[in-house]
């Protein structure tokens, strides 16, 4: 019984989580690049490049601790599973 309420609590987490795709990171390393480029002849614009950088770098380290989260989840699965 304690299995099903840990896989359903694993499902309806998993199920609230929101990734962000391949493409939607591009767009903002990409904004913040043209951004820092054009900062170098607009000086206030490096501000708004450094905050676009500091998004995207929460991005990827959000997604490697969800991908790392699941990793230990299956693991303990398995374990717990017998094989």
């Amino acid at each position: 019984m304690s299995v099903n309420s840990r896989q359903s609590r694993r499902i309806s987490s998993l199920l609230g989580q929101r990734r962000v795709s391949g493409v939607a990171m591009m767009a903002i390393l990409s904004a913040a690049f043209v951004c820092g480029l054009v900062g170098f002849f607009i000086r206030g614009l490096w501000v708004v490049s450094v905050i676009v950088l500091a998004m995207g770098l929460g991005y990827v380290v959000a997604d490697a601790r969800r991908d790392q989260r699941e990793i230990l989840d299956r693991r303990s699965d398995d374990i717990e599973s017998g094989g």
